[in-house]
């Protein structure tokens, strides 16, 4: 070992046969300062490796025993170590206790956005209503819903994540809580489509600390772990909201996940810090985590940038976001376009007899949405970051398995589900994706613009696979509808191949 002590016996003939001295690798006697000096370095080195560093791999004998300042020199470097451990161990804790936020948050929001669903039935009945009211109130949610996903993103770089997302929470859980005592139609829909704009504070916020507090080689993993925070909260609202509506009434099942969202956002607030500076860390852009980088971020000279600024000079130029965006609309018009009609499709096409084995079938695009957007994140860290390559494999991917789910032969179940789930798998790996190369791809000030900027024109794409979808099977069949959402899936490989080696701003701009 480099710097070890070698003890070797004196000559029979010695004064003291006995005796050892310490010597060198050239076998020369080491001056009694020497052995102070490797004993000071054998010490140091021991120190040194308990908290990740080994300095015999960048030190050489000669080194170590050239003067004693450089034995003296370890303390230093020591410290410095030392508390790149308290960092790191400091780091690791808030990064646990933020995904914990981020996530509970995001899952309460979803028992909020999906209340009214499940409290309908009950508000039918107890209103005398029809189905048609009901599309009313349904209909102004996700318009409302689109056009915050942008103003929310361009607060979220202004104001910060903290109290956006906190703010979101409580207006939309006090509006749970006020439907619950109102029985007008007007008054319904206005405040459903207000609860629609409140929800679009969530995911921008959300992208905002992930991409703040995660670094890139991790990033992946971590945002694909916050969005099974939806499966969660969508698995867990039909059951409290239809349970408690159904035994304490539909204002009950309205209030109950109000409360829940009230309490959730003075949480947040409380518990939220927007940046790693806040507590005394440095940014995890930065390769050191030495003292004098703690304060660096890579905004920080332009953290004081305007709203029209982030738009104008940061979000709109910035050709791969938008590339970004188009392929996103064309993602989700093939994910709502499944969600949509593919149990149609099951009962036409496939000998699927009823509606409830169709549905059975089609929940099946879920669970394999689940997995597959965690592979991809995973996925996207192993290849060092090239989030894009991966969406164009799971687009090719999801021609092949749209194929296969057109020409499989009909009235086997076993095959169609597995067929449907790996639709759901290559599906919401790009969904998952996209929002997250997009917050890579954006200006750190601008992170939560630019996934504000995806989310709405990807919700113009789900409002496209609507009636336009309906339109092509009435007029053509079935065949025209694969042919549309297959040439969807073909366009985003298209839109983001000039991006195929881009992974951070500073690539595309």
């Amino acid at each position: 070992m480099i710097g070890a002590v070698v003890t070797r016996a004196l000559p029979t003939n010695s004064a003291h046969p006995t005796r050892k001295r310490h010597v060198g690798s050239s076998g020369k006697p080491l001056h009694p300062w020497s052995i102070v000096r490797r004993k000071q370095w054998r010490c140091s080195r021991d120190r040194c490796r308990a908290v990740g560093y080994d300095p015999s791999d960048s030190l050489d004998d000669e080194n170590v025993t050239s003067s004693v300042s450089d034995a003296l020199a370890f303390p230093e470097m020591i410290a410095t170590y030392e508390e790149d451990a308290g960092i790191q161990t400091k780091y690791r804790n808030w990064r646990i206790w933020i995904f914990a936020m981020i996530w509970l948050s995001y899952m309460v929001y979803y028992l909020t956005r999906g209340s009214f669903t499940y409290a309908a039935p009950t508000m039918v009945k107890d209103l005398g209503w029809s189905l048609k009211e009901v599309g009313r109130i349904t209909t102004v949610f996700p318009l409302m819903y689109g056009c915050s996903k942008f103003a929310s993103g361009v607060l979220v770089d202004v104001l910060g994540s903290r109290t956006i997302l906190a703010l979101g929470l409580v207006a939309s859980g006090t509006i749970n809580i006020l439907f619950g005592t109102q029985s007008a139609l007007l008054t319904l829909a206005i405040l459903w489509g207000a609860n629609g704009f409140f929800q679009g504070f969530g995911g921008p916020s959300c992208a905002k600390l992930l991409t703040t507090w995660y670094p890139s080689e991790q990033r992946g993993t971590w945002w694909a772990a916050w969005t099974t925070s939806n499966n969660v909260g969508g698995f867990i609202v039909p059951l409290m909201v239809g349970s408690i509506s159904s035994t304490a009434g539909w204002r009950v099942g309205m209030t109950t996940p109000g409360v829940i969202a009230l309490v959730a956002g003075v949480i947040v607030y409380f518990g939220v810090r927007n940046k790693p500076k806040s507590v005394g860390l440095p940014s995890p852009h930065e390769k050191s985590y030495s003292k004098q980088d703690s304060d660096r971020s890579p905004a920080q000279d332009e953290s004081n940038a305007s709203p029209s600024d982030i738009v104008f000079k940061y979000v709109f130029p910035n050709r791969a976001i938008w590339a970004l965006a188009f392929a996103y609309f064309f993602v989700y018009i093939v994910r709502q376009g499944m969600v949509s009609w593919s149990h149609f499709y099951l009962m036409a096409e496939k000998g699927i007899p009823d509606a409830a084995q169709a549905s059975a079938t089609v929940s099946g695009l879920e669970l394999g949405g689940l997995v597959g957007a965690m592979v991809s994140g995973w996925l996207s860290d192993k290849v060092q970051g090239h989030r894009i390559r991966v969406v164009m494999g799971y687009c090719l991917g999801l021609v092949l398995a749209l194929l296969a789910f057109r020409f499989a032969p009909s009235g086997n179940q076993a095959v169609n589900a597995f067929l449907v789930a790996a639709v759901g798998f290559f599906i919401y790996g790009p969904q998952m994706l996209i929002g997250l190369i997009g917050a890579e791809l954006s200006h750190p000030v601008a992170v939560a613009t630019g996934n504000g900027l995806l989310g709405w024109i990807a919700y113009l794409g789900a409002a496209f696979a609507g009636e336009p979808l309906a339109i092509l099977v009435n007029q053509f069949g079935w065949k025209y509808y694969f042919l549309g959402m297959i040439s969807c899936c073909a366009l985003p490989i298209i839109l983001l191949a000039p991006f195929w080696n881009a992974r951070k701003y500073e690539d595309v701009c």
